[in-house]
């Protein structure tokens, strides 16, 4: 087990409990902090009902925050309930991509579900390098790498006026070229980032196994069954349903409580 942080709190440090899942850390911040101290208490107790109850209360409110998630994630994962624990693992990394605890746990409950069911469809599980790769900065990050490698190949560009032709020259060259062809690439994966977040919906698929059927009735015709964990895109609603669609293009409807949806807009309450 990974040694608890230096962050967590006297009370959760001395409570740690030794656990394939890591130990959800406290919130920072006084207030926050006080509002979870009822469902830490109840987790490092082993009640991990109360503590769900408890922390899910607090998600209802607009003032989410990524410990908040990776808690509950804990909370889900110690009770075995790996779709909801993968849900909230992903919430905690959508609002904070670098939250490498989150991303442990995360791997380490799609890992136990991997082990208990096995995709009979094709291209079904995981995402796109692409998509995995704008999802490893925020969206501000990618900003910031695109504007300073524009601005080191203009740098680039701007120096060769003053270096006389032969292999210093050469060599610089060669290095632009490789800067510009990074600004370009950097560039259309902040379009993509910027895309994503204006128009694509994702969830994770939150029971141990949900029926897809042909249209959002309950007696309409099964198609597939999805296990608990996997990420959709969300194509379309219906009262009480959803209409997903998979890796691989394939689609259908399923209960609206199966699917927890993924929010991809920045958070007030976002630690800085």
């Amino acid at each position: 087990m990974t040694a608890p942080r230096s962050a967590l709190s006297l009370l959760a440090a001395v409570l740690c409990l030794t656990t394939l899942c890591m130990a959800p850390r406290p919130a920072q911040g006084e207030t926050i902090d006080d509002a979870y101290r009822g469902a830490l208490k109840a987790y490092y107790a082993g009640n991990f009902d109360d503590a769900i109850k408890r922390l899910e209360r607090l998600s209802a409110l607009p003032m989410h925050h990524e410990d908040l998630f990776y808690n509950l994630g804990c909370a889900y994962f110690r009770k075995g309930e790996l779709g909801k624990a993968i849900f909230n693992f992903e919430r905690a990394l959508t609002l904070d991509p670098g939250f490498e605890d989150a991303r442990f746990n995360l791997e380490t409950a799609r890992s136990m579900v991997r082990q208990k069911v096995k995709d009979v469809l094709k291209g079904v599980a995981g995402e796109t390098f692409w998509g995995s790769l704008l999802r490893k900065l925020t969206l501000g990050s990618w900003w910031w790498l695109f504007i300073a490698l524009w601005w080191l190949t203009l740098g680039v560009l701007y120096g060769l006026r003053f270096v006389k032709p032969g292999p210093a020259r050469a060599g610089l060259i060669a290095v632009n070229t490789l800067l510009a062809i990074l600004a370009l690439s950097s560039g259309l994966l902040l379009a993509g980032k910027i895309q994503a977040g204006r128009g694509l919906k994702e969830g994770i698929v939150l029971p141990e196994k949900v029926a897809v059927r042909e249209g959002p009735d309950a007696s309409a015709r099964t198609t597939f069954k999805l296990h608990a964990g996997l990420k959709v895109q969300l194509k379309a609603e219906s009262p009480g349903w959803r209409r997903i669609r998979l890796a691989n293009g394939l689609e259908g409807w399923i209960p609206r409580g199966d699917l927890g949806i993924l929010e991809r807009q920045a958070d007030p309450c976002r630690r800085p």
